[in-house]
């Protein structure tokens, strides 16, 4: 796996790479299109198509004219240049608003490629900005985030790394492991020298270390909630009102609703927002011994969906006796217990502790039910600041470098080194200090291109 430094790239970058364009807005007929450039031969290449832009005067908007084939003739475009490294990506840019219909931005970029670019691969951009120095590599995932973010927590918690937040803390976990490890090699040499060494403050050094990545770790699971979301599971006997309670909230009639028990024979599912998350509702058969095999496998995907879970709404209807257990779930699950048919209870009744009564028929405690869910899916995910090892790349290189710091040991100083050294390029690389060209193809494969 071979291994550069930022400065190996913005090098390779800054000194002969390609002119790239792309769209930069989203495919299909728009009023306005936005066509970016940017590379060590922008201004050559924009030379070739008008006169009119000056990069002598950047980042300035004007009016300029692009000359096309004799059939076409010209075409007015707004055009505001960027000259390095002021720029995003830090090379000279170049960034078009054009008329948005699929034949003029074809046709604009046709005209950029035959004047030396070429067209960019996915996240091209970002990724030269990162060579550049203007971001490290998770705020590149920020850009990426935020331009994918679908709630309110996912855009927030985007802009906030985007800001530097979860980059800060990392770069200063990495140079309290640097520093651990100067600390302990120099103490090989004091030992050679006869100097005693003071363990214990490479003891509390480590210490710090390991709670502060393990701090880190353990914010993947709100970081795995922001991106993926929550999936609520509503679970009960047949017919104690699954289907309406999905519909109401989803607010639309997606689930067949019958007086028949055992209707829902299947999994149904929605997405909708949630305390700003993402929540897949998912409505699910009725819980009972079936000698029909069909509604048998329903309720066999019931308790599936259960085990997947990461809040069970519990439904159980006034007309029934109150169960005994509750459903069975995994470890840290929220589970809602709801009894239903509010309306058939007599006068006087109140649902037993814990409990949250609703009726189909009243609407009555249904806006009860809904905060109580959106308080038991925000409830892990605290707002971090953005602080939060959002991406399964964060989690992975984070899990190994604890690794490495719990096997640390500064009683053997030439092994504890090594810990430290794995650890620190482990956390150096989540930055993107130092970095695998696979991680960068990972990282960027998931861009749009134009970003």
């Amino acid at each position: 796996m071979e291994m550069a430094s930022s400065s190996d790239w913005s090098s390779a970058l800054a000194g002969g790479a390609d002119t790239i364009v792309a769209r930069s807005t989203a495919a299909g007929p728009a009023a306005l299109a936005v066509i970016r450039v940017s590379g060590p031969m922008t201004r050559a290449v924009v030379g070739r198509l008008s006169r009119e832009v000056d990069f002598d005067r950047p980042w300035r908007a004007s009016l300029v004219h692009i000359e096309g084939a004799a059939d076409t003739g010209s075409e007015p475009v707004v055009a505001i240049p960027y000259a390095a490294p002021r720029s995003f990506t830090g090379e000279d840019m170049i960034e078009f608003m054009v008329h948005g219909s699929t034949f003029m931005v074809e046709w604009l970029i046709g005209l950029i490629t035959e004047s030396g670019a070429r067209p960019a691969a996915p996240g091209e951009f970002t990724r030269r900005a990162v060579a550049n120095g203007k971001m490290d590599l998770v705020q590149a995932e920020a850009v990426r985030d935020l331009v994918a973010a679908e709630t309110a927590w996912q855009a927030r918690n985007a802009r906030q790394q985007l800001a530097g937040r979860l980059s800060r803390r990392l770069t200063a976990l990495r140079d309290q492991l640097v520093t651990l490890r100067a600390r302990i090699e120099a103490s090989l040499d004091f030992v050679a020298q006869g100097v005693s060494v003071n363990d214990e403050e490479l003891h509390t050094r480590l210490e710090r270390c390991r709670r502060e990545t393990r701090d880190l770790l353990a914010t993947a699971a709100a970081g795995e909630r922001i991106r993926d979301g929550v999936r609520v599971v509503i679970v009960g006997p047949v017919n104690s009102g699954k289907s309406t309670l999905f519909n109401y909230l989803i607010g639309s009639d997606r689930a067949i609703v019958a007086p028949t028990p055992g209707t829902t024979r299947d999994v149904l599912e929605a997405d909708l927002e949630l305390a700003g998350l993402r929540v897949t509702l998912v409505d699910t058969a009725g819980i009972r011994r079936s000698d029909d095999p069909v509604e048998a496998e329903g309720v066999r995907r019931a308790r599936a969906a259960v085990a997947e879970a990461g809040v069970v709404v519990e439904l159980w209807p006034v007309d029934e006796p109150e169960p005994t257990e509750s459903t069975q779930t995994g470890p840290g699950v929220a589970v809602i217990r709801v009894r239903s048919k509010a309306d058939l209870a007599a006068d006087g009744w109140r649902p037993p502790d814990g409990w949250v009564a609703v009726s189909s028929v009243t609407a009555g405690g249904a806006e009860a039910l809904r905060l109580k869910l959106a308080e038991a899916v925000a409830g892990e995910v605290p707002d971090l600041g953005g602080e939060v090892a959002i991406g399964e790349r964060h989690r992975r290189a984070l899990t190994r470098a604890a690794a490495e710091l719990d096997a640390c040991d500064v009683a053997t100083p030439e092994l504890a080194a090594e810990s430290l050294r794995w650890a620190a390029q482990e956390v150096a690389e989540l930055v993107g200090d130092v970095v695998a060209e696979d991680v960068l193809d990972e990282v960027f494969a998931s861009f749009c291109i134009g970003k």
